[in-house]
């Protein structure tokens, strides 16, 4: 029996675990999430914040770091105008592209002033950054500025120059009584109303009904249709640079040889020698300076250049630009001409006379010409480091460059400053 049942049970066990697996097993109970909430499809700003990358920090991250008023959902017709604004995203973004530089230095005058950031965007609503020229009694320049307040804040309104349209100085002054409005009635909402409205008007609206009730939307203070657009406009800009993606567009990087920098003019130069030594057209010079109104100007204070033009403005007249890869100095009689008075040049190596002359005379002519490069297509900061033997390193410290990126017709320094 025993020898029977050692040989019938190994064939046995076999089935009894297929028998086990087979059987039907009891579900063990599972807690289940419920089904999220569906989205409105219409709002891609409910969208998860953590859906979408992290953009890289640039200039407009900084601006919404200074935003101070209330954000898309004041109303909904702030986001109805951001809707309009943005109807053709393509334009939306070209616009925004041709008046970057404008927009970078007017939120810079803002930080400078502490006035909220959505004051740099103003002028898109006042003017999208044209120069208005203006006419008798009306208001001019980007800032919309009328004749009385120009008096106010002490700009200068003539026949040939009106400094309503001079980007630096209407700036400054507009930044400063935006801060003093604030400092006067404490809500950045209602400083956008008492520019377009008026302070004094304002401040009667208040005293006769009270201020806004409360900080968030738009404030509940009688105004007149045209003010309250007017506000609405001003945050439903705001509102794209806070949530581009919410109107499909994308904001474009900020280039930093595009920024606008003050130069200060030493001697009075009319425009056409100022337009010469910066490297700019008559036309592209007066974009920049539009309160000159005629050509005929003199430039006697400061001028407002980009990046690149300011460089080779502060050059001085007597820089020569090297056009092309060619030039009339001759590299090694430059790189001698420093110990040339030793008789010796960089190497150590004795110097003929007549080597000693070339060489006191290359430095002689190094102070005037050839200390400046113009980039032609195609060209790199390498391959021009290269061809005039310097370091890229060195090109990038003589002209304050942050990357190695160059565009053709930009200016570069190839020596220390003088």
């Amino acid at each position: 029996m025993m020898a029977l049942t050692r040989r019938i049970l190994p064939a046995l066990i076999p089935l009894v675990l297929t028998a086990c697996a087979a059987a039907p097993q009891r579900p063990v109970p599972v807690s289940v999430a419920p089904a999220p909430t569906a989205m409105p499809v219409e709002d891609v700003s409910m969208s998860p914040k953590l859906m979408r990358p992290a953009a890289p920090a640039d200039f407009w991250s900084g601006m919404r770091d200074s935003f101070a008023m209330p954000g898309c959902e004041a109303g909904p017709e702030v986001v109805a105008w951001a809707r309009t604004y943005t109807k053709m995203p393509n334009r939306f973004e070209q616009q925004v592209n041709e008046v970057l530089p404008l927009i970078v230095y007017a939120h810079k005058s803002a930080m400078q002033h502490s006035v909220a950031g959505e004051f740099a965007l103003l002028p898109w609503v006042e003017s999208q950054y044209r120069h208005v020229p203006g006419a008798k009694n009306r208001p001019a320049g980007m800032w919309q500025i009328m004749p009385q307040t120009a008096q106010t804040l002490g700009l200068r309104v003539q026949k040939n120059y009106d400094e309503r349209l001079d980007i630096t100085k209407s700036t400054e002054s507009v930044m400063s009584m935006m801060r003093r409005y604030y400092d006067d009635l404490g809500d950045w909402r209602l400083v956008d109303v008492a520019y377009n409205a008026g302070e004094f008007g304002l401040k009667k609206t208040i005293d006769k009904h009270g201020g806004p009730s409360a900080e968030e939307g738009l404030p509940d203070v009688p105004m007149k249709a045209g003010t309250r657009e007017h506000l609405v406009k001003l945050m439903a800009i705001a509102c794209i640079v806070r949530d581009p993606g919410r109107f499909n567009v994308q904001l474009p990087r900020q280039d930093g040889e595009d920024a606008l920098q003050v130069v200060q003019v030493s001697n009075p130069q009319s425009l056409a020698q100022a337009a010469k030594q910066s490297g700019l057209s008559m036309n592209d010079l007066r974009d920049f300076n539009p309160a000159y109104r005629t050509t005929q100007g003199t430039v006697s204070s400061s001028l407002l250049l980009p990046k690149t033009a300011a460089d080779q403005y502060n050059l001085g007249p007597v820089a020569a630009v090297v056009e092309s890869p060619s030039s009339s100095i001759d590299n090694d009689a430059v790189a001698d001409a420093p110990v040339a008075k030793n008789g010796k040049n960089a190497k150590g190596k004795k110097l003929s006379k007549a080597e000693l002359a070339k060489a006191e005379k290359a430095s002689k002519s190094s102070k005037a010409v050839a200390i400046v490069y113009k980039v032609n297509n195609g060209e790199s900061l390498w391959t021009i480091a290269r061809r005039h033997q310097v370091s890229v390193e060195q090109l990038m410290k003589w002209n304050d460059l942050q990357t190695q990126a160059v565009k053709p017709g930009q200016v570069l320094r190839l020596t220390a400053s003088r």
